[in-house]
């Protein structure tokens, strides 16, 4: 399995390289790191596929539809914690 992480490593100028959609993509958001700031799903262009979920009365951002992921990485560049990583399968 490859990962793209957050400083763009793979990444396309204007997304994903080519052949990428022969590829499974797949985005993980780590429930430690994430602070619930929506900004993830303000920038996904799929909506859906990112949503809001309480953990233990705190709220977190969860992948709710992880086969409508586009694999754009937008979600990626908007964390500021790190907290998602964008995979190949």
């Amino acid at each position: 399995m490859q990962s793209f992480d957050k400083r763009g490593a793979g990444m396309g100028a204007y997304g994903p390289p080519l052949g990428f959609y022969r590829n499974n993509p797949c985005v993980h958001i780590d429930p430690m790191l994430c602070t619930a700031c929506v900004r993830c799903m303000e920038v996904c262009p799929r909506k859906g596929v990112i949503g809001i979920e309480m953990i233990s009365g705190k709220r977190y951002a969860k992948v709710k539809n992880p086969g409508d992921c586009a694999g754009c990485g937008r979600c990626v560049e908007a964390c500021l914690t790190n907290a998602i990583g964008l995979f190949f399968t």
